[in-house]
């Protein structure tokens, strides 16, 4: 009997938004093959948008309150707390590679965010962009694999920060250290697909979500347009690496395309709350002289990230994170009086913290008054809307208790914004019991005024192999729900407590006849 194996591909942040006009247009035969011979649908990803927390809740099967993962950091960004960059250290859940190594399968990962330190697995293992840089030691199991790609002429690398910087000087092609990334990415898993056993092997593709955030393209024009140009590029080139990765699996492999969250136009970037809750008597800014010491932090922050190399960045900030945190404070909220202050939201307006005493360095919110600010602020948000039309901006307002479960629940936010990404707008009204405040959006600075997309819930799923339906549509799914499906492929029980459950939707009756979902 030929052992199942399965074969997982992440491409950070796609959206069948980007596939399906480059499909259409030929560009992607091998996308194209996989979506015709298997199933497909949107993969939901709400409430977790972004990469550490996404990518950490695909692999556990569990929501960040119960693997701990709500981002990339352990707080937020606020004088006296006690900051780091995360890293799989931190998470408090299994991903499946280490239970399924522990039950003698084979596993290969490579490039999987928040993975660092790589496990001593039944297998192989490169980690991800939570490592410091691929020198770092326990970025490779074996520690001897880097040597190994390096006889074989790959150089890996595992991050291409300069992004943002390149994208307004090439902005008609996608960088070409980002295409040696992708190419070097695609040598060592075709590689190690040839020359090292596996029963499941998972790699991810960053690139996407790199280039998507400064290259995101006008839906309405042709992909022959120009402005197409980076997008395209990139995925002709992970296509073509598919079609090699196909050429080396048998009838008895699952293929597995998937993103941990979707992407979208940056029509608006909602950096206007905290000039609104200044507006409100929210959020109070000092009025006195900036410091010497604050001053020198933010000098530090500005010429650091001007001079310092790209490649260098992250490193220093992870061998100094206190002094990373206080000049990144300082450039974010550098005049707050947080004395005075209830209410405040960190970059890209997506979240929502109350100044809580007990909890924040400096808070100023009484315990007994939390549930009624939040309502408070919930009601405001919901009357936001955009002044030139008046659509409303906000499509839901949640609590941390409404969207996550398990002891670690309220370690992010206090409240989270659905805003609608469909409506564009410069700037935002908010209507009182007197008269409409209108805010502008403030304009972005450094790096993020090149962004031209941004994150969104629903990312992609594909789905083919033995067992699996043709041309069929799949709906429900949620990043959630791959950790449990992968156990069922490999004809394992299933975890009985995870959040998520095996997509049998996706599965013909015969197969699930023959192999019933079974528990552990």
């Amino acid at each position: 009997m030929n052992k199942p194996r399965t074969l997982i591909i992440g491409l950070e942040g796609s959206t069948f938004d980007i596939l399906r006009p480059l499909i259409r247009a030929g560009c992607l035969p091998n996308l194209s093959q996989l979506m015709s011979q298997g199933v497909y649908g949107s993969l939901d990803s709400w409430p977790n948008i972004n990469s550490a927390s996404s990518w950490s809740s695909v692999v556990t099967g569990y929501n960040p309150g119960q693997h701990g993962i709500f981002s990339i950091s352990d707080a937020s960004i606020q004088k006296g707390t006690a900051w780091h960059f995360m890293t799989a250290s931190e998470r408090k859940k299994d991903p499946f590679w280490r239970l399924l190594s522990e039950s003698g399968q084979y596993v290969g990962i490579i490039n999987v965010p928040i993975s660092y330190p790589a496990d001593c697995i039944h297998g192989f293992m490169l980690a991800g962009v939570d490592a410091p840089s691929v020198h770092s030691r326990g970025f490779a199991h074996p520690p001897d694999l880097l040597d190994e790609l390096r006889g074989q002429g790959i150089d890996y690398i595992i991050d291409v920060p300069t992004v943002g910087v390149v994208s307004h000087r090439e902005t008609h092609q996608c960088p070409v250290q980002v295409q040696r990334m992708v190419d070097a990415q695609a040598c060592t898993i075709l590689h190690l697909m040839k020359t090292r056993p596996w029963d499941v092997l998972m790699a991810v593709f960053t690139a996407s979500e790199k280039v998507q955030h400064f290259f995101y393209p006008d839906h309405h024009g042709s992909v022959d347009n120009s402005d197409w140009k980076p997008i395209r590029q990139l995925y002709e080139q992970i296509d073509d690496f598919l079609g090699k990765a196909l050429g080396l699996i048998n009838d008895h492999t699952t293929i597995l395309i998937i993103s941990n969250h979707g992407f979208g136009p940056a029509h608006s970037s909602p950096n206007f709350l905290n000039p609104l809750f200044s507006q409100l008597g929210f959020l109070s800014y000092r009025h006195d002289q900036i410091h010497f010491k604050e001053r020198w932090l933010k000098k530090l922050l500005f010429y650091s990230r001007r001079f310092v190399p790209l490649n260098l960045q992250k490193p220093l900030a992870m061998v100094f994170p206190k002094l990373y945190q206080s000049a990144l404070q300082e450039r974010l909220y550098s005049n707050v009086d947080w004395s005075k202050s209830r209410v405040f939201a960190p970059p890209y307006g997506r979240k929502i913290y109350i100044n809580l005493q007990g909890r924040q360095p400096k808070g100023s919110v009484s315990p007994k008054d939390y549930d009624s600010l939040c309502e408070q602020v919930r009601q405001i948000l919901f009357n936001l809307t955009d002044p030139s039309t008046g659509k409303p901006l906000v499509r839901g307002v949640y609590r941390y208790e409404d969207l996550y479960h398990g002891p670690y629940r309220d370690r992010d936010a206090d409240l989270f914004i659905r805003w609608d990404d469909d409506v564009r707008y410069d700037s935002v009204c908010y209507m009182d019991e007197r008269k409409p405040i209108i805010v502008p959006n403030p304009k972005p600075k450094g790096v993020r005024k090149w962004i031209t997309g941004w994150n969104r819930p629903n990312g992609i799923f594909i789905a083919t192999g033995e067992g699996i339906k043709r041309k069929s549509h799949v709906t429900g799914a949620h990043i959630y729900d791959i950790f449990p499906t992968i156990f069922y492929l490999q004809n394992l029980p299933v975890p009985s407590d995870t959040d998520g459950k095996v997509l049998t939707d996706i599965f013909t009756e015969e197969r699930l006849q023959q192999h019933p979902v079974k528990q552990s």
